[in-house]
């Protein structure tokens, strides 16, 4: 009906995230400084992507309020594009580092650290993952400012196949999203 009425994509019988976008977008606010803040990296060749959270400590919200998202880019201009949000903030990558092996996501994670960022590898659990993003979606506990653009994009499409089987195509937000969800008390 949506997509009908606004020409926007809607999500469909396979969205990951059944819950209307208008529930979760939240006009940009000043983040209190006492609010922890932490951010999630998903490295690729066609696309980094890092995740800025902020959670409000009294009423258990985590807020997504930026994001970096570039292609075929060098680590050290995502890295410096990371470290001006705050190069203090505490940060997580995925350890698959986009599907590479082991041996390559740890070097991924070693060069990310020669840069200077304060990350560590996280749990980056897919099914579980998606559900602990989706009940904080649902209870009203993530909101994400209006400005993420990309996220909102991804968003939408954000789906499994009539197998059930996640699509992974411009997901990167989304994962980010999942790993900062099931690592914030890590980070």
């Amino acid at each position: 009906l949506e997509a009908r009425r606004s020409g926007i994509p809607s999500m469909g019988a396979g969205a990951i995230y059944p819950v209307v976008e208008a529930e979760i977008k939240v006009k940009d606010l000043a983040i209190p400084a006492h609010w922890k803040r932490a951010y999630t990296l998903d490295v690729g060749w066609n696309r980094t992507a890092a995740l800025w959270g902020a959670m409000d400590p009294e009423s258990d919200c985590l807020y997504l309020y930026a994001e970096h998202y570039r292609g075929q880019a060098e680590p050290v201009i995502h890295a410096t594009a990371i470290k001006a949000r705050g190069e203090w903030m505490k940060g997580g990558i995925d350890p698959a580092a986009r599907g590479r092996s082991q041996d390559d996501g740890k070097r991924l994670f070693d060069l990310y650290k020669s840069l200077e960022l304060h990350i560590q590898v996280v749990d980056n659990a897919v099914e579980s993952g998606l559900y602990e993003v989706w009940q904080r979606l649902s209870t009203g506990r993530l909101k994400v400012f209006a400005s993420l653009g990309h996220f909102f994009a991804e968003y939408r499409l954000y789906r499994r196949d009539e197998k059930g089987r996640i699509i992974k195509e411009n997901d990167h937000l989304m994962d980010c999203a999942r790993y900062l969800v099931l690592n914030w008390d890590k980070l």
